[in-house]
C-alpha cells in the first residue's frame, strides 16, 4: 500500500510539472533591427511613459499592452506609467496637448510602440524590411499622429502569427528620438504572450546598452 502511494505521488508530481510546462508560452521575441542616436548621452532614464498606439475601438488591447510594458520596466528598476492613466483613449489629441502631458508628468522618456505587421505562418523566417526609424518620424507628435492613422486601419493579433512591432523612444527635454527598433514575436498564443516576451526583451536590451540610471 505504501509503495502504491509513493508511486501515485511521483506520478502526480510529474503530471504537475508537465501541466506547468504546457501552460508556459513558447513565444519568443527578437529585436531584428535598431537605430540609436549616437550623440545622446545614455544613463539618465529613470522614469518613462508607455504609449501603445492601437485602434481606438480596442481600448482593452491598449490597456493590457501599456500595463504589461509598465510592469516590465518597473521590474527592471525603471519607474513606468501607462499613458492611459493620463491621456484620453477615444480621441486624437492635438500637438500642443500631446506635449503638455509629457511636461506635466516630468518623464525622462516616452516609449511608443505600434503594430506594423502580422504574418500568419509558423514557418516564417525573419526578413521584414522596415526603415529604422520608420518613415523618419523623429518628432513626438508626427509619429503619434501617423501611428494613430495606421492603427485605425490595420488588423490585430490572432493565433499562429509572427507579430512585428515598431518601438520608438523619445527623450523629453528636446523631444528627440534616441532609439528605434523593430521586433518580431514568434508563435504567440495570445496577446499577453507578445506583451510579456517583448517587454522582457526590450527592457533587457536597453539595460545592457546603458540607457537607465
Amino acid at each position: 500500500m505504501k509503495r502504491i502511494l509513493i508511486q501515485l505521488t511521483i506520478i502526480l508530481f510529474l503530471a504537475s510539472i508537465l501541466l506547468s510546462l504546457a501552460s508556459c508560452s513558447s513565444a519568443k521575441t527578437d529585436i531584428i533591427g535598431e537605430w540609436e542616436d549616437e550623440e545622446y548621452k545614455k544613463g539618465d532614464i529613470d522614469k518613462v511613459l508607455i504609449l501603445g498606439i492601437f485602434n481606438q475601438d480596442r481600448p482593452l488591447l491598449r490597456r493590457n499592452f501599456e500595463d504589461g510594458m509598465s510592469k516590465a520596466f518597473n521590474d527592471g528598476g525603471v519607474t513606468a506609467s501607462p499613458s492611459m492613466d493620463h491621456m484620453p483613449y477615444d480621441e486624437v489629441i492635438d500637438s500642443t496637448t500631446f506635449e503638455k502631458y509629457f511636461e506635466n508628468l516630468e518623464m525622462d522618456a516616452v516609449v511608443v510602440s505600434r503594430l506594423v505587421g502580422l504574418e500568419q505562418n509558423r514557418d516564417y523566417k525573419a526578413g521584414y524590411l522596415y526603415t529604422i526609424p520608420y518613415n523618419n518620424y523623429y518628432g513626438f507628435y508626427g509619429y503619434y499622429y501617423a501611428g494613430i492613422q495606421y492603427a485605425n486601419a490595420s488588423g490585430y493579433l490572432s493565433q499562429n502569427v509572427v507579430v512585428v512591432l515598431e518601438t520608438n523612444i523619445y527623450e523629453t527635454n528636446d523631444k528627440k528620438l534616441i532609439w528605434s527598433g523593430i521586433s518580431e514575436t514568434v508563435d504567440p498564443e495570445k496577446a499577453s504572450d507578445v506583451i510579456k516576451s517583448f517587454g522582457s526583451e526590450l527592457v533587457s536590451k536597453l539595460s545592457r546598452q546603458g540607457y537607465f540610471k
